[in-house]
C-alpha cells in the first residue's frame, strides 16, 4: 500500500494561503493607516460656510472688560458665552448666514 495524499487537498491549501496573505496584508493596511493619521497634519478649516464677522452678526463688539468665555455647537446654531462687569451675555448665532439669532443677559 502505497502512501499517497489526496488530490482534493490541494484546492484547500492554496485557499488557506490565499487567506493568510490577506490576513497579513490587511493587518499591514490599517497599521498603516493609523500611523499615517497619527503623523498627519491637521486639516485646514473649511471655508464652506462664511466667515463669522461682528457686524455681520449684528455684534458690534463686547463692552468693556468683557471676555469670551466658552463657544459650543447648539443643534444648528452656534452659542457664545461672555462675561464682563455688567453681567454675561449668551450670544446664539447662526453659522449659515452669520446673523444673531437670540442675545441673552444674565445679571452679574
Amino acid at each position: 500500500m502505497s502512501q499517497s495524499r489526496p488530490d482534493h487537498l490541494k484546492g484547500l491549501k492554496a485557499l488557506v494561503a490565499f487567506l493568510g496573505v490577506l490576513v497579513v496584508l490587511g493587518t499591514a493596511v490599517v497599521v498603516g493607516v493609523v500611523i499615517k493619521r497619527l503623523y498627519a497634519s491637521p486639516a485646514p478649516p473649511s471655508t464652506s460656510a462664511p466667515a463669522l464677522t461682528p457686524s455681520a452678526a449684528g455684534v458690534t463688539g463686547l463692552p468693556a472688560g468683557s471676555r469670551i468665555e466658552g463657544i459650543a455647537g447648539a443643534g444648528n446654531v452656534i452659542a457664545i458665552w461672555t462675561s464682563g462687569p455688567q453681567g454675561g451675555e449668551v450670544y446664539l448665532l447662526d453659522p449659515q448666514t452669520g446673523r444673531l439669532n437670540l442675545a441673552v443677559t444674565a445679571p452679574p
